[in-house]
């Protein structure tokens, strides 16, 4: 019996967007993983994000929080867990048993009130560090590729509200 392969790319499907601070399950990055010959489960995955901290914040805080790997259909398949507070690293430590086929992840949290409009967050990974076993073989399983894979770039956009004086009804005493 030959080992299953389990190789990683970018989700075109989760595309580059604007995302909110504060609000929780904003997309931080989207991953198509695909597998063949047998269910692979892994059972230690890292993601980087390219900005952890926001305008404000110094590396003892934590910016970006309950953090999730979401399949396609909205299930929490990883997490929640926040980043890490002096380093732009997430660690799921959660045993996820990948199907055979292609599948969407994505990567959502919660990102905090320190960031700023226009802060840049992306999200990557490098599948080969990953811990994966086939569940047909047993054999242990060397995702693909070696390097980094980086999902799309989203921005933060911070609320904001303008107030005026509306010039109708006319000043007037009452």
């Amino acid at each position: 019996v030959q080992s299953g392969t389990l190789s990683v790319s970018k989700a075109t499907s989760v595309s580059g967007q604007n995302i909110d601070v504060n609000l929780a399950n904003q997309p931080l990055g989207g991953f198509d993983v695909e597998v063949k010959g047998e269910p692979v489960s892994v059972t230690a995955m890292v993601f980087r994000l390219a900005n952890w901290l926001g305008t404000s914040a110094t590396a003892s805080t934590q910016d970006i929080t309950d953090i999730k790997l979401v399949d396609s259909t909205g299930k929490v398949v990883a997490g929640p867990v926040d980043v890490a507070a002096t380093s732009p690293t997430v660690t799921f430590s959660d045993t996820v048993t990948f199907p055979i086929g292609k599948g969407t992840y994505t990567l959502k949290g919660k990102v905090g009130t320190d960031f700023a409009t226009n802060q840049t967050i992306a999200a990557s990974t490098t599948p080969s560090g990953w811990t994966a076993t086939g569940q047909s073989t047993g054999n242990s399983i060397t995702p693909a590729p070696t390097s980094a894979v980086t999902g799309n770039t989203m921005t933060v956009k911070a609320a904001s509200v303008t107030i005026t004086v509306s010039p109708d009804p006319a000043l007037q005493t009452v």
